[in-house]
Order: structure tokens, then C-alpha cells, then sequence
């Protein structure tokens, strides 16, 4: 039989930097782009086309780190009860398999 582990026992979520890492590198991608001569930028897609692609990455790199933070803001641990003990998991339910 397998032993249950608490939920205040488990450990933060391992990867939440994740969303922060893979929004940065399209952001990279589009503020290296908005980078682009002048010229080339207004035949692709006009005047603005450079202030759009800055504020894109802005806008992307904001956000993954946002979601970052937000995972690693909900996996965190929780403290104790006030009587100074851990709060317990409800019981498990019990098994229907029988042992024999």
C-alpha cells in the first residue's frame, strides 16, 4: 500500500520559472526585430510597425513573469494552524480492494 503524502507537505512546484523563460525569448525575439533598420520595418508593416513589436515584447515578457510569479505564489506552503500544529489532510477513502 502506498503512503499518502500531505498537501502541506508537498514542495513548491519545481519549474515555475517556466512561463517567465518561454514568453522572454519570443520578447527577445520581437525587440531584436522592432531593432530592424527603419526602412525595412516601414515596408513590412508601416510607421508604427517598431513602437507595436516593442510594446509586444513588453507586453509578453510582462506577462510570463506575471504567471511566473503566480505559480510560485500558489504552490508556496502553508503555515501552521494557530494552536502551532499542522493543519492534517482530510482521511483518505477507503479502499474497496480487499487484501488476500
Amino acid at each position: 500500500m502506498a503512503k499518502r503524502t500531505p498537501p502541506w507537505l508537498k514542495l513548491p512546484l519545481a519549474h515555475w520559472w517556466q512561463p517567465g523563460l518561454f514568453a522572454s525569448l519570443p520578447a527577445v525575439a520581437l525587440w531584436t526585430i522592432a531593432r530592424l533598420p527603419a526602412d525595412l520595418l516601414a515596408a513590412l508593416g508601416g510607421s508604427t510597425l517598431s513602437a507595436l513589436l516593442n510594446h509586444a515584447g513588453d507586453t509578453l515578457f510582462v506577462a510570463g513573469w506575471l504567471l511566473s510569479g503566480l505559480r510560485l505564489w500558489t504552490s508556496r506552503r502553508r503555515p501552521a494552524a494557530e494552536d502551532g500544529r499542522r493543519r492534517e489532510a482530510p482521511p483518505a477513502a477507503p479502499s474497496r480492494h480487499r487484501a488476500g
